[in-house]
This record gives C-alpha cells, structure tokens and sequence, in this order.
C-alpha cells in the first residue's frame, strides 16, 4: 500500500482482513489490490505544480516579449527588425505550445489523483459491506447450521476476491490510457530536440561573423585630416549584393 494513502484505503484494507479472518479463507486479489493504492494528495499536488508552471508561462514571457518588439521598433531598421520580430513572434508561439502541453499534463495528473481518490472510497464502501455480510454469517458457526453458514462465507469470499481482481483491472487498464495520452501529448516536444537543420536550411556559422575589413565603421580612425572611415560607405541590413556604382 501506498507509503500516504488516504484514510479510506487504509481502513478498507483493515475491514477486508477482519472479513478474512472470520471467514478462515484469504482474498487473493487482495495483495493485488493494495500494490494500486498510492498516495493521490501527491499527485493531485504534482498536478498543480504542473499548472502552476504553465502559469508563469502565460504572463512573464509575453510581457518581456512585447517590450522588446516595441523597443526594436525604435532602434532596428529595415529586415534586421523584420527578422527580430518573425523570430520573437515564432519563439512565444512555441511557449504557447509549451504552455498547452503542461496544462493537459496537469488535467491528466489531476484525473488520475481523483480516479485513486475515488478508487480508495469504493474499497471503502465495499470492505463495510463484506465486513458486515461476513458477521452476519459467522453468527450462525454458533448454531446447529455451523456448516453451512462456512460455505455462505467462502462463496462471499470467493465472490469478493473476482469483484477485486475486476476492480483491479479496469483501474490498470484506466491508467494505462492515461499514460498513452501524456506519451501523446510529450512525443512532438521530444522530437523537436531531435531535429537538426541540415541542406538548404543548414546554418552555417561562417557567414555569421563580421568582417571588419568590409565595414568602415568598425577600422579604426586614420590619421587627423583624413577622410572619416565613413566616407562612401552604404549601410545595408542585412548584407545584399547590389550593383557597384556606375564606372566602377
């Protein structure tokens, strides 16, 4: 059983071990049954956590990125902005994606913390009511229909021990769904850290440096009277091949 499972759990299993000893015949769904018992406050706490998260991505980053296109505005010119923005829309749209998948993590958590809640308080119901049904007979081991009343409390056993195993079950298939939707909603986020841009979309970092050599703004000033590294320099953004100047 569960390290915390809750209060109901706990005394269903006591109830269906009383039974078990009155009726002098075991459960064997019982051992089954009580290796499915965890602690749900856990998960349903994990599940907050998990939205909580996706929370902080919903307000921080939208602000921040906003800012930052309203001052790009003011001091990028031409497709360098352009190409600032494209990249600070696309990277919040995938924080929008990233937000989404948390939240239906956390929905998923949440339900699965509510299904072992629930789970707990039907073992609960049913171990009072086989609990009582067992007294009921054991009553009668007293009297001259000794015999029978032990053959009422095996068939209730018996009876018992397959509601247990189906219970059992159907909880196992339940999360074995569960864990086929999370798988689902977390397979295209792991796949993107797969994806390596090759071909036309290679990046190659080469291109990327800067070639002072080409760009006078960046040499270093010449001696006083000379010409200022400016002179005759056509600022582009980004670079562009264009047509030299007529004549040369």
């Amino acid at each position: 059983m569960g390290k915390h499972a809750g209060a109901p759990a706990v005394e269903a299993f006591s109830n269906m071990r009383r039974a078990q000893l009155l009726a002098g015949g075991g459960l064997l769904a019982l051992t089954f049954i009580e290796g499915l018992l965890i602690d749900d406050e856990a998960i349903i706490d994990t599940a907050n956590n998990w939205l909580a998260l996706a929370r902080e991505l919903d307000g921080g980053p939208k602000r921040l990125i906003a800012l930052m296109l309203a001052e790009s505005k003011e001091s990028w010119i031409a497709d360098d902005r352009a190409a600032f923005e494209d990249a600070a829309v696309n990277f919040q749209s995938k924080l929008e994606v990233l937000r989404g998948t948390l939240t239906d993590t956390a929905g998923l958590l949440d339900e699965v913390g509510g299904t072992f809640r629930d789970f707990g308080w039907a073992e609960f119901t049913f171990s009072v009511t086989l609990l009582a049904t067992t007294l009921s007979a054991a009553v009668w081991t007293v009297t001259p229909a000794a015999a029978q009343a032990r053959l009422v409390m095996r068939a209730i056993m018996a009876m018992a021990d397959k509601i247990l195993a189906v219970w059992g079950k159907v909880l196992l298939g339940y999360l074995g769904s569960v864990a086929v939707m999370i798988g689902y909603v977390w397979r295209k986020e792991l796949q993107l850290k797969h994806v390596e841009p090759t071909g036309a979309v290679a990046i190659d970092f080469k291109q990327a440096t800067i070639d002072v050599n080409r760009a006078p703004t960046f040499s270093k000033p010449g001696p006083s009277g000379t010409p200022s590294p400016t002179a005759g320099f056509d600022w582009l953004a980004p670079k562009r091949d264009v047509p030299l100047p007529y004549g040369q």
